[in-house]
């Protein structure tokens, strides 16, 4: 008997007002897998990673979560579940690394109850997992996009979530902080053994980190599958509609995509 996992959606409709994003789409995020949604502008990547989290009600459909509607469940204990890094996060007022990384605890503290010994550890461990103990006491404001990028992700470190669901996590983020990144959420999913779940858009820093891939375009499934098994050209074209060769990286043996352009 197969395993469902512990997040998915059932024929979810999701879209904004009038306008539909997606149409009876059902999707599975596999356990312990770091999965890449990958796909054009506009064909749903970001409507489904914030339905999945709830951060948008789908108009029409379910998520589920550990085996419940995710509607069932208080705010709180959803995010003692999934930890969720959106979109151009911006910083809450003028505060310290250490204060952000904090605010992570929220979901675990109890009304009324003072900071905790455990409270601490999470937010020294998360700290210490993304290398920002020595910015503890900087403002975020002053940090760099990378450093920034970091510290929000130790604040979903401190939730302690199993899964974790990166919106665009390296928009605006120059190569070597993209690579630093992406090689930081490899070993969470690798060493740690979390979910993760990442809108990524460069193909290949998605086949090279993600195990998983799920594939959209216009709001629909083209494919999924670890990048070995489902990164072909005639993919990539039906997807972009981009004609390209598929190589083997030199490096990491996973696909590269090679663009050979319009003519």
């Amino acid at each position: 008997m197969t395993t469902q996992s512990r997040l998915r959606g059932e024929k979810l409709t999701l879209g904004y007002g009038k306008h539909t994003v997606a149409d009876n789409l059902s999707v599975s995020i596999p356990d312990g897998e770091f999965t890449a949604i990958i796909g054009p502008n506009g064909c749903g990547k970001s409507t489904l990673l914030r339905s999945l989290s709830r951060l948008m009600t789908p108009l029409n459909g379910q998520v589920w979560l550990d085996g419940e509607p995710i509607g069932r469940y208080a705010t709180k204990e959803v995010a003692r579940r999934i930890g969720l890094l959106a979109q151009n996060a911006s910083t809450p007022g003028d505060i310290s690394v250490q204060e952000l990384v904090s605010r992570g605890r929220y979901p675990h503290q109890p009304l009324f109850t003072r900071w905790r010994e455990e409270d601490e550890n999470a937010v020294r461990n998360a700290m210490r997992a993304t290398g920002i103990e020595a910015l503890a006491k900087q403002p975020v404001d002053t940090l760099s996009g990378g450093q920034r990028q970091r510290a929000w992700i130790a604040m979903v470190l401190a939730q302690e979530t199993a899964i974790m669901l990166l919106d665009e996590p390296t928009t605006w983020l120059d190569i070597s902080h993209q690579i630093d990144l992406l090689e930081l959420l490899s070993s969470l999913n690798r060493e740690q053994g979390y979910t993760l779940a990442a809108v990524l858009h460069d193909l290949n820093q998605a086949c090279r980190y993600a195990t998983h891939l799920i594939a959209l375009r216009e709001g629909k499934i083209i494919a999924q599958g670890a990048p070995k098994a489902i990164v072909t050209a005639e993919l990539i074209e039906a997807i972009y509609g981009l004609r390209c060769m598929i190589i083997d990286d030199p490096v990491a043996h996973t696909p590269l995509v090679v663009p050979l352009g319009r003519r």
